[in-house]
Order: C-alpha cells, then structure tokens, then sequence
C-alpha cells in the first residue's frame, strides 16, 4: 500500500511540474533580473517552477542511496531555491548549470547526515577529511609524524580547532565501531566526503584557493567583505544579496556592482599574476 501511495504521489507531482514550459534564455534573464532589481516573489516563484524537473533529473543520480526519491526530490528544491536566490545572469551562465551544483550540494549533505549514526555538521566532516589527507601528506613529507603546529599550519586552522576535530573524529570512530556488529557494512561517514587526494588536479585547486587569498588582501574591506559573505569564504553559509546589502547598509543593487567589479578584478588577477609574484608583494 504504501508503495503504491508513493508511486502515485511522485506521479502526480511529475504531471504537475511538467504542465509548467522550460524558460528560453531571455526569459531566464528578465525574470532574474526582475529578482535581483525588484525582489520579485512571481518571478522568483516562476523560476523555481520552471526549473523543477532539473531537481528531479538530479535526484534520480541518488536513486541507490537508500533514501526515497521524494525525500531526495524535496531535499533538491532547497538547493534550487537557493540558486534562485543567488543567480546572476552578469556573469553569462545559464541557470541550469548553476542551480546544479546547489540542488547537489543539498542533496549529498542529506545523504550524509542520513547515513551517519550521529549529526555532524557538514563543515566538520569537510576538517575532518582534511586532517586526514593532510596528515598523511605531511608524514610523507617530513619522514615523521607532523607537530601540531605544523598540521594546524598546513589545515589553516587554530591549534585549538585541532582538539575538536580529533575529538569528534574519535566519537565518530566509536560509533561505527560500536554498531558493526548490528549494522554490517554500515559505511563511515568519511567515506562520503570528496576524494581529495594529492593529486595534479587537487594540488592545482589548493594553488588557486591561496592565489584568491592573497588577491584579496589588495582589496578593500568592504569589498572583501562582499566576497566573503556572499561566497562563504569564511566557513559560513553563503549569504544572498539583500543579506548581505542589509548587513553592510547598502543596496541590494551596490552589492551586485562590487560583487560583478570584484570578480572581475579576481579573473584578470588569475591571468596576469604568479603566486610567488602575489606573496612577496603581500610580504
């Protein structure tokens, strides 16, 4: 019975979302536009509308995580919603490839705290992951094992941080331990986060991380800010415009032209400068 009420009900909502037409490019852009200028509830509802079957396309690639495909439907439309919130069409994007990566994003974290036998914040699995990674790299390194000032050096994170981090590490380590005879194959929780391994291409991605970090310095602080809040540069949630503009005391609309002028500045620098070039000029 309740299969069948589940299949009827994922149905019925595929008929409903499918009555709604795919946006061409140029009503993609009016109705962002009318969301980012005018705060438009309609078109921020139209947009979301109109992107619903992408969720569902992305949802199906989760089909085998033992989560029922309308939890993973509705889990998605969070992460649409926030893509909604976030897009710019300045930059040339489609929205498409855009709200993808935030309907995944929210859809691997219910995957995550769906499996672990404990909640553990998302940000915390990502410090432990790499601990982990960069443990092992630095024994590499150094032919021993790592200091702690030398580990929270290479994680860029206070010794303190490093406490927890083993602390929650080591309870998530007793949780699984403890309930392998129960649960066979029960997987870790770090088993779901990103491969990072030191490959060429990871290796590359941390190059990156530190050229936009030493490109920021050479702004000032209330861009810096911008990019911090709206990206999550941080660590934090990443905010949306109006956040931000409420936060800074300016508008919504001042806060996209820094944002716009920022990144433009950020890909030329990419471009035109060296690493070493930046760090002896921030030193």
């Amino acid at each position: 019975m309740t299969q069948t009420r589940f299949r009827n009900d994922l149905e019925l909502y595929l008929e409903q979302i499918s009555a709604v037409s795919l946006l061409t490019p140029e009503e993609e852009k009016t109705l962002a536009w009318d969301i980012i200028n005018e705060q438009c509830e309609e078109s921020k509802n139209h947009m979301i509308r109109a992107n619903l079957r992408l969720v569902v396309s992305i949802s199906k690639q989760f089909a085998r995580s033992g989560i029922p495909l309308l939890e993973l439907i509705n889990e998605g439309n969070l992460g649409l919603i926030r893509a909604v919130e976030r897009f710019d069409p300045a930059y040339g994007n489609r929205f498409s490839t855009y709200a993808t990566w935030w309907v995944k994003k929210t859809i691997k974290r219910k995957i995550m705290n769906g499996r672990q036998p404990m909640h553990i914040p998302a940000y915390m699995l990502q410090r432990m992951s790499n601990w982990k990674r960069i443990h092992s790299e630095l024994e590499d390194q150094l032919g021993r094992c790592p200091t702690r000032a030398e580990l929270a050096k290479a994680m860029e994170v206070p010794r303190s941080k490093l406490d927890l981090i083993q602390r929650t590490m080591a309870a998530v380590e007793r949780s699984v331990t403890t309930s392998a005879s129960e649960e066979h194959g029960r997987s870790h929780p770090l088993d779901n986060c990103p491969d990072t391994k030191a490959d060429a291409s990871s290796a590359e991605h941390l190059d990156d991380i530190q050229k936009v970090r030493q490109l920021l310095r050479h702004f000032d602080p209330t861009t810096t800010d911008i990019l911090r809040m709206r990206f999550g540069l941080d660590g934090s949630t990443p905010k949306t415009l109006k956040e931000i503009g409420q936060q800074l005391g300016i508008t919504r609309e001042r806060v996209r032209q820094i944002e716009h002028q920022a990144i433009g500045k950020l890909q030329r620098g990419f471009k035109t400068c060296r690493l070493p070039d930046l760090v002896r000029q921030a030193s």
